[in-house]
């Protein structure tokens, strides 16, 4: 009977292990939305710094990819603040902070916005300016 009992101590034991508490992560969904704040599509492919701001600078940053989802996991951090930065080319950088406890998960989602691009001037608005062109500068000689 004892050893039974400490067969079912043990069969406990490992299944608490493996069931138990999740190891510290971050995770979420990366979307893109445009100018305008539209609806957001899946971002495949943005980058994710985790920058732990308790640790040592040499140890302090991970990164991750989005997949075909956008959706992301970072590997198993230590608990403590993080900042997570999701980049983009040609979307705003998305930032957050992040309190990682000893055990769980904690979720990030972000909406990058793409970057609105400047209007060039034309050529009448750089006359009107007096804003020479390149091509216009006049140099006077030396006297």
């Amino acid at each position: 009977m004892r050893q039974r009992l400490l067969g079912s101590g043990l069969l406990l034991a490992v299944l608490v292990g493996s069931v138990g508490c999740a190891a510290p992560r971050i995770l979420g969904r990366a979307t893109l939305v445009d100018e305008n704040g539209g609806p957001g599509a899946a971002a495949p492919g943005v980058t994710l710094n985790f920058i732990n701001l308790q640790g040592k600078i040499e140890d302090s940053i991970a990164t991750v990819q989005t997949d075909a989802k956008g959706e992301y996991r970072s590997a198993e951090l230590p608990p403590g603040k993080y900042t997570v930065e999701a980049v983009f080319p040609g979307y705003v950088i998305g930032s957050t902070t992040v309190v990682l406890q000893k055990h769980g998960a904690k979720k990030a989602p972000f909406a990058l916005k793409k970057i609105r691009e400047a209007k060039g001037r034309s050529v009448k608005e750089s006359q009107d300016d007096n804003i020479p062109n390149p091509g216009e500068v006049k140099i006077k000689p030396p006297l």
